[in-house]
């Protein structure tokens, strides 16, 4: 952990010098997820051609975690709660997040991938992400709960930009760590930063996963009541893992 940040301080008034600025900031978040995307996704593609190239690199998983585990020890600084450090510092500021956790992260799902092992893409882009925002926050003085609705954007820069799903991305952003009070304003800044995170990605040449299309619904009533109850049935199971 770093150095706290100054002590909470509430939104200012929702003027129009106000929303040029947040909206210039959600931008630059937008254009340092989609870069950190970029180039996780390039290097992701590398590992696993590699790895599928010489299979005998799975030998060294053990070693690989070994010393992952090792350098979030000694040089982690609070980065090994991932996620959740991000998570926190939206509900209750304490301390800045630690900006060597996007070298991290990113180093450690590369070098996991490239040894056989198996490690989620979002976390790490939503940590890579969330690091060099508050970075940025840090860097210009951001604190209070504009940092908070930034870090909110941040989320929605990552998760967007490396799935390529902007929609989905500002979506996951506001409801993965809802805050009360704070979400009619995030809610433009997670859009900008989703969008201009997954325009970035594009800008690059860097190309997502393929996702399954669906060419066409046979739309009916009881389709939609069907999407409808499964959508009440997780929101529900949500609510009680996260109050759980």
């Amino acid at each position: 952990m770093t150095t706290a940040p100054p002590a909470a301080a509430p939104l200012p008034p929702a003027t129009a010098r106000w929303w040029a600025r947040m909206v210039g900031l959600a931008t630059a978040i937008g254009v340092l997820a989609g870069l950190a995307s970029a180039g996780f996704l390039a290097t992701l593609d590398w590992a696993t051609e590699t790895r599928l190239t010489h299979p005998w690199l799975l030998w060294g998983l053990p070693f690989a975690g070994l010393l992952i585990g090792i350098a979030y020890h000694h040089r982690g600084k609070g980065s090994a709660a991932g996620n959740n450090l991000i998570l926190d510092e939206i509900h209750e500021p304490r301390a800045w997040i630690p900006r060597r956790m996007a070298v991290l992260v990113y180093g450690g799902t590369i070098a996991t991938h490239l040894f056989g092992g198996s490690a989620g893409r979002e976390g790490t882009a939503i940590q890579m992400a969330g690091s060099l925002a508050d970075g940025l926050n840090r860097r210009l003085g951001i604190h209070g709960a504009e940092r908070r609705v930034l870090l909110l954007a941040s989320i929605a820069g990552g998760f967007g930009s490396v799935f390529g799903v902007p929609v989905a991305g500002f979506a996951f952003g506001l409801e993965v760590q809802p805050v009360r009070g704070l979400r009619w304003r995030a809610l433009p800044l997670a859009v900008v930063a989703s969008v201009v995170g997954n325009a970035t990605v594009h800008l690059t040449g860097v190309e997502h996963t393929p996702l399954a299309h669906v060419t066409s619904v046979d739309w009916s009533v009881g389709l939609v009541a069907k999407v409808a109850l499964a959508g009440v049935a997780c929101g529900l199971v949500s609510v009680a893992f996260a109050e759980g």
